[in-house]
């Protein structure tokens, strides 16, 4: 059994309305898609998310980046998942967004082979429903009530609400959402890094007559030691989102005490097998984890509902990704959102459970194949 192909596409889109956040605003994306085939016909499927500012990557440095990856994997064995992460890693650093495209190609390609969806292959015990918040950008305080508002009669019972920018407006955003939705709703607020250390303490400390879950990401994401002094001042608890990044960077929190909780993203981590490993070194250290995602499609965020079936430190999920309908790549199969939660079409289907793509919304790029002899020639314009 070995990967005799990969194809690669483009997918872009436009979003209906801009999606802002402390560190800028997104209008649309431009996703990079990978198929991998086997010698017996089986497929996988991943996506590349990249942003320039949290992940320093585009679509263009993706595709470079695949011209290095896709050789490592290429007539191996996809079933060697932990070998081929490693690999990976050995002759590339850095580019997280496409390892994690070919991370999870990997895992579906594998699920297809041996029949199992990825959430039990990750040793999942569960394929029930997934509860999730939904995000609420930044914008004027009456707007975003509002929006919250209507978020909670579309059956959400958790709101995210993105701060970060003016401490005294934050506030004040945050009282708007709980006066909007009342009591019973959970509120958790990102300031995505936009807060000075004071700052933090300021707002969090006001904020917490609100009954905020956590926050997520108070400061810059290389501050740790400001993390760690925002924590021991803050009366809510606190979440590294841009700090951890890797296992490494895990690691490194843990040991500065700088948190209470860490969001995994499959983007920043490079796919499910380092994402695995977040989870377990912060289970280890008795920190509970959150499973978020980027601006993306329907793809990878059927891949980070597998994870979060499978993870048992992950007990938030922030997995509001590919529900605009222009990010509804995946047709038939996968995940969807319904009554709040995300909920897999067929919680047994081999792999993602990905039945159908839409194929006019890919714009082939390159494609790579295993030689007739057995050696790997690429990098042909599709």
């Amino acid at each position: 059994m070995r990967v005799v192909e990969a194809r690669v596409f483009r997918f872009r889109f436009v979003l209906d309305r801009p999606f802002r956040i402390a560190t800028g605003y997104t209008t649309e994306k431009e996703e990079v898609v990978v198929r991998l085939a086997d010698d017996a016909g089986h497929v996988g499927w991943g996506e590349a998310s990249p942003s320039p500012v949290i992940l320093s990557a585009t679509a263009d440095t993706v595709v470079a980046a695949l011209d290095t990856l896709i050789p490592v994997v290429l007539g191996e064995d996809p079933r060697r998942l932990g070998h081929l992460v490693d690999a990976m890693d050995r002759v590339l650093r850095g580019h997280s967004p496409a390892k994690a495209a070919l991370d999870i190609a990997l895992h579906d390609l594998v699920g297809q082979i041996t029949g199992e969806p990825v959430w039990r292959m990750l040793g999942g015990s569960r394929s029930g429903p997934v509860d999730t918040d939904f995000t609420v950008g930044l914008d004027a305080p009456e707007a975003m009530a509002a929006e919250a508002k209507a978020l909670v009669a579309a059956g959400f019972r958790t709101i995210k609400v993105k701060v970060g920018e003016d401490p005294q407006v934050d506030v004040v955003r945050v009282q708007a959402i709980r006066d909007a939705v009342g009591d019973a709703v959970t509120i958790r607020i990102d300031a995505n890094q936009g807060w000075t250390r004071p700052e933090a303490v300021w707002a969090l400390t006001r904020m917490a007559e609100y009954d905020v879950q956590f926050a997520e990401q108070p400061v810059a994401a290389e501050d740790i030691e400001g993390l760690a002094w925002v924590r021991r001042r803050s009366p809510i608890p606190v979440m590294a989102d841009e700090a951890v990044h890797s296992p490494q960077d895990a690691l490194r929190v843990v040991r500065a005490d700088a948190v209470d909780y860490v969001n995994i993203k499959l983007m920043k981590a490079g796919g499910l097998w380092r994402a695995r490993e977040i989870a377990a070194i912060c289970g280890a250290a008795g920190i509970p984890c959150m499973i978020g995602g980027m601006v993306e499609s329907n793809l990878s965020a059927t891949a980070a509902v597998h994870f979060a079936l499978a993870a048992g430190n992950v007990i938030f999920r922030d997995l509001d990704i590919g529900e605009w309908p222009e990010t509804r790549l995946v047709t038939d199969g996968g995940a969807r959102i319904d009554g709040g939660c995300q909920v897999l079409a067929d919680p047994d289907a081999p792999g993602l459970g990905i039945r159908r793509l839409y194929q006019e919304w890919l714009v082939p790029i390159k494609t790579y194949r295993v030689g007739e002899g057995g050696g790997k020639r690429g990098g042909s314009t599709a």
